[in-house]
């Protein structure tokens, strides 16, 4: 576990979690009609898989400006989340 850790692969495999993650709720969705609305699943998604991709750009020592890019794609992903969230809640705004 040390070595899959300290070389980044753990990333890799969550990133693999996420993706099967992705597929399962968006056919669970598509199936039943429940569940998730697909656009929740991917921002949610969008946002945990950015920040997993930052960090495997943190482990390789990539250049600072892809680990940035990785954290803002993972902001953009968030925000949209939060105000489709808030839209729901309030839908007069």
């Amino acid at each position: 576990m040390q070595a899959w850790i300290e070389s980044g692969r753990i990333a890799d495999v969550m990133l693999a979690v996420i993706a099967v993650e992705i597929i399962a709720l968006i056919a669970y969705r598509l199936i039943s009609g429940k569940g998730l609305p697909i656009t929740t699943v991917i921002c949610n998604a969008g946002a945990g898989g950015s920040l997993m991709v930052a960090l495997k750009l943190v482990w390789v020592e990539a250049a600072w400006h892809w680990v940035a890019a990785a954290l803002l794609g993972s902001l953009v992903f968030h925000t949209i989340d939060l105000v489709q969230r808030w839209r729901a809640e309030n839908p007069s705004r």
